[in-house]
């Protein structure tokens, strides 16, 4: 197994849960107001919640502010980006190693390209990472490559050693996955659960990509946190020390989250990023226990 296939701090510490937020869940917070939070405001917040840190996608233009505004808080920052060359590749790596940021993760390409290609061309962008002492995690995500399980399947085919952020929220309204016994959900999705080292925490319910889980405790949520539980158990299997599984909340603004004709949310997604730290602090604490 490569160093690579997780996130390493460089401590002699336990494996642990790490739960960051994005910063793109935070545009338009607090919910529905003339006045949104400004990026030290969130960032307070974020820090305030027990967040650790802050998920960004940077631009020339705006990241020097940002990572002051992490650096403030004592915030780690993680950097995500949409390649479709590897010069895209080069210059978000270039970013993270000049931000000392965590990680790198992508969403590649569009999901048209043939998969031998775009197996190829991920295997290459993972190289440039890995050469520069940063691992690079594949999400699953619509409009890109893996957008559906079965995409996911076919990339694992063409390169089983591929690591992945996890965001199931895409497969499960992708598949209408209700969380069913019959339908086999855990299953099917185990051999990306195995190669899973980051977690993106949104919900679907099978025909919206992001509902309200009001406070996590009914059916919906719990079928997240068990998908999420067998993902963090296979990452536990071969943890050493220093090891960190990440896990950011990741709620989107509109058109992600759902509004009334009049445009406002009815969905307070600040609230709901709570519950999703929550579930995950469960997801880990199950993955322990079992």
């Amino acid at each position: 197994m490569s160093a690579f296939d997780r996130y390493n701090d460089g401590t002699q510490n336990p494996p642990r849960l790490q739960v960051q937020h994005s910063l793109w869940s935070l545009i338009g917070l607090p919910m529905n107001s003339d006045t949104e939070w400004t990026i030290p405001e969130k960032l307070a917040r974020v820090k305030a919640a027990g967040f650790e840190g802050v998920e960004c996608w940077l631009s020339d233009e705006d990241e020097a502010e940002r990572k002051t505004a992490l650096d403030l808080e004592g915030l780690r920052l993680t950097l995500g980006h949409h390649p479709h060359t590897l010069d895209d590749v080069h210059a978000t790596v270039a970013r993270a190693k000049r931000l000392n940021a965590d990680f790198v993760f992508a969403q590649p390409l569009n999901p048209f390209y043939p998969m031998n290609y775009a197996a190829e061309f991920l295997r290459e962008a993972r190289e440039i990472a890995h050469n520069e002492g940063i691992c690079f995690f594949v999400e699953t995500h619509r409009n890109n490559i893996p957008e559906s399980l079965n995409q996911a399947l076919q990339l694992i085919e063409h390169m089983p050693e591929v690591r992945f952020t996890g965001d199931f929220s895409h497969f499960v309204v992708v598949s209408e996955f209700y969380g069913m016994e019959y339908e086999r959900a855990i299953e099917r999705m185990m051999p990306v659960l195995e190669r899973t080292s980051h977690l993106h925490g949104r919900i679907s319910n099978g025909e919206a990509v992001q509902v309200d889980v009001g406070d996590g405790s009914g059916p919906t949520a719990q079928f997240f946190v068990q998908i999420w539980a067998e993902a963090m158990r296979q990452w536990r299997k071969e943890a050493g020390p220093g090891d960190v599984f990440p896990f950011a909340s990741e709620l989107g603004p509109p058109r992600y989250a759902i509004t009334l004709p009049d445009g406002k949310e009815f969905s307070d997604r600040w609230e709901q990023s709570l519950v999703m730290k929550r579930l995950a602090e469960q997801a880990w604490s199950q993955s322990e226990s079992e």
